[in-house]
């Protein structure tokens, strides 16, 4: 019997555990140490999916090995790795908790998300402005991404308004879905200073991590009516500091005022409409959430915020890569 199976019932990774992906392997690290796992093509997709649920927890070494069949036989031995360098703890959440209302459930998703915020490392795009590294391309590939979410966002909503269940409910999202309509105008004008319109924004085609995001919320929308209600917690989120910083880099790159303006009033316009709070409001109207939706959801949520991190690094990758062609726009020719 392995070590950790005797230790830890459910192992969980540790507040402050942080890995980055890499072609070949994956770079692990815990406050001032860290190890490098090399694993083969094949196996990537495993060892993610390891690694993420370590970071929810609630699962035995069993379950894991279930989860994960491609890499079982060297699950004990990482989990051994990362306990011998005091990266593991036990998870403390008992297994079958009990089921919980509406507003219960988005207290405790706010504190889960918090947590696993904590766990990633702090956003490129943020310490790029901080450090003053950004180029003025990958400023204009933020917004060439925005428009895309802002552009396919009522499409995506749309499925949600189907699923009927309550006359608030049906209200809340009827509202918030109007809010949502023609937002991408404004985003338009910003591309526009900058040279880009017209035809070539219907030729526009978005980085694979953007069109995963939007693909994710509309299967959401259309198939899990509670994730997608949790979801729009992490899409609306309003980052003040975020927005002060690319407007102080945009005018650096001399980029005009009507490229940014209409970016930080598109921010402006949700935080007023008080869209950050409404998983909140959606999530009152829910009288009863069982422990396995609860279970669910946190795992959509876990994968849904990984792919926004992805995504980040992606659009830093492609837009800083002068090679590229920006916008990327596709004729099939």
């Amino acid at each position: 019997m392995s070590l950790t199976k005797v230790l830890y019932q459910q192992p969980l990774f540790k507040d402050g555990v942080l890995f980055k992906f890499k072609d070949t392997g994956v770079e692990i690290r815990y406050r001032d140490q860290g190890c490098s796992i090399n694993f083969p093509p094949e196996d990537q997709q495993e060892t993610a999916q390891l690694l993420r649920l370590l970071q929810l927890g609630g699962m035995s070494s069993e379950q894991l090995a279930q989860a994960c069949p491609g890499i079982r036989e060297q699950i004990p031995e990482l989990l051994a790795e990362f306990h011998r360098r005091g990266m593991l703890t036990e998870n403390q959440r008992e297994v079958e908790s009990p089921g919980v209302t509406g507003r219960q459930f988005y207290r405790e998703l706010s504190r889960f998300l918090g947590r696993l915020k904590r766990r990633f490392p702090p956003s490129p795009f943020l310490e790029k402005m901080a450090e003053g590294t950004l180029s003025r391309n990958q400023l204009i590939g933020y917004a060439l991404e925005s428009y895309h979410v802002t552009h396919l966002c009522p499409r995506l909503l749309a499925p949600s308004l189907g699923n009927y269940e309550s006359p608030r409910t049906q209200k809340l999202l009827q509202e918030f879905f109007v809010c949502e309509l023609h937002h991408d105008r404004l985003i338009e004008n910003s591309l526009k200073s900058v040279g880009i319109e017209g035809e070539q924004l219907k030729q526009m085609q978005p980085l694979p991590m953007t069109f995963a995001l939007c693909a994710t919320l509309g299967v959401f929308a259309s198939r899990h009516p509670l994730s997608f209600k949790a979801a729009l917690m992490l899409f609306e989120e309003d980052d003040k500091k975020f927005h002060e910083l690319f407007k102080e880099h945009c005018q650096a790159e001399d980029l005009p005022s009507e490229f940014y303006k209409p970016i930080l009033l598109h921010a402006s316009i949700n935080d007023e409409g008080g869209h950050e709070q409404i998983t909140e409001v959606l999530l009152a109207e829910v009288s009863y959430v069982s422990p396995e939706e609860q279970l669910t959801v946190k795992k959509n949520m876990g994968i849904l915020m990984e792919s926004m991190v992805l995504r980040t690094h992606e659009i830093l990758d492609y837009y800083g890569n002068p090679n590229n062609i920006i916008p990327r726009c596709f004729t099939g020719s």
